[in-house]
């Protein structure tokens, strides 16, 4: 089932009726009100703006809106909830079912807790085992592991963070959600020894492409049978995980292969780009292809393959004892 800890939707004017104008910052142009909007970071994100001009409304909250349910995130089953805890702020109204009806996501993070007792050794053992490192970006933001599509294009980006979210629920920034919650203590045992896979798209065409399917209605995001967070592991996961290279050289062929997808001919393409005239290829893609086989064979070989199955289960116990 997709989980969300972040929606962003878009819908006509009739699915909201503002009851409390006051609780909303107003934009006027020419003495005509063309917008207005609520914004408000704890104990939990939402925003809220009506869009007179263009005929629509924007609403956009994460899944800390649930509060003590926080731990479903934001699925199929409590979507109308979430827009109850909305409706009980007390400044606006929101109609769900035409919301459900009319409304398009164009933003969403679908999202992953999962059981694991060494996070940073599981982003770290991702970082080193992204298998092409031009076609993704791989960075520390606010010290979490983001694994991102090197493209232009929004359409075509996605992004996946990694982190701890026992720990993330530790920080100043979210000491008020947690007081406003009814057992800070359960909530925070629940997370405890959890990493969270958080997979951005920021686009329509990002969201159908993802997640198969043919328009971002909410029913349609909800209900989607893809696994976007498995797809892109298993996408960018090089399953050599456990290989222990005997030399910096060997350690710079397996560098060397990981940026060329694991791929001999591509390598033997970007070989040919340096190589000069009196070049033997062959001689150059031998400790390559030495490697290549080794790897093929098996040695080293099997973690990404039970990394992949732990996420379906929900469950990582990671991961250098299984390696051994």
């Amino acid at each position: 089932m997709i989980a969300l800890d972040k929606i962003k939707i878009i819908a006509p004017l009739e699915c909201i009726a503002v009851t409390k104008q006051d609780a909303f910052e107003t934009k006027i142009k020419n003495g005509e009100l063309i917008s207005m909007s609520h914004t408000q970071t704890n104990p939990y994100m939402l925003y809220v703006e009506v869009d007179y001009e263009d005929g629509e409304t924007v609403i956009e909250f994460s899944g800390k809106i649930l509060m003590d349910r926080y731990p479903e995130l934001i699925n199929k089953d409590n979507f109308n909830y979430c827009i109850e805890r909305i409706n009980a702020v007390g400044f606006c109204r929101i109609d769900a079912a035409m919301l459900c009806e009319y409304g398009r996501v164009c933003v969403i993070d679908v999202t992953k807790d999962v059981q694991c007792h060494d996070v940073s050794g599981l982003s770290e053992w991702l970082r080193c085992n992204v298998g092409n490192h031009r076609k993704y970006l791989i960075r520390n933001i606010g010290g979490n592991l983001a694994i991102e599509k090197n493209v232009v294009t929004r359409g075509y980006k996605r992004r996946l963070t990694v982190y701890e979210k026992g720990r993330e629920l530790m920080r100043a920034e979210n000491r008020e959600f947690m007081k406003s919650v009814s057992d800070p203590e359960a909530l925070q045992a629940y997370f405890s020894d959890k990493v969270r896979f958080e997979f951005n798209l920021n686009s329509r065409q990002a969201i159908r492409n993802t997640l198969n399917v043919q328009d971002t209605s909410i029913d349609e995001i909800l209900h989607s049978a893809a696994n976007p967070i498995y797809d892109f592991l298993n996408d960018i996961v090089v399953d050599d995980a456990g290989y222990s290279c005997a030399s910096l050289n060997e350690r710079k062929c397996l560098a060397f292969l990981r940026d060329c997808g694991m791929d001999l001919a591509k390598v033997e393409a970007e070989l040919r780009k340096y190589a000069s005239k009196n070049s033997h290829i062959s001689q150059m893609m031998r400790p390559y292809q030495v490697l290549w086989s080794r790897l093929q064979s098996g040695l080293g070989s099997g973690f990404k393959s039970r990394l992949l199955g732990m996420v379906l289960e929900a469950t990582i116990i990671f991961p250098i004892m299984l390696l051994l």
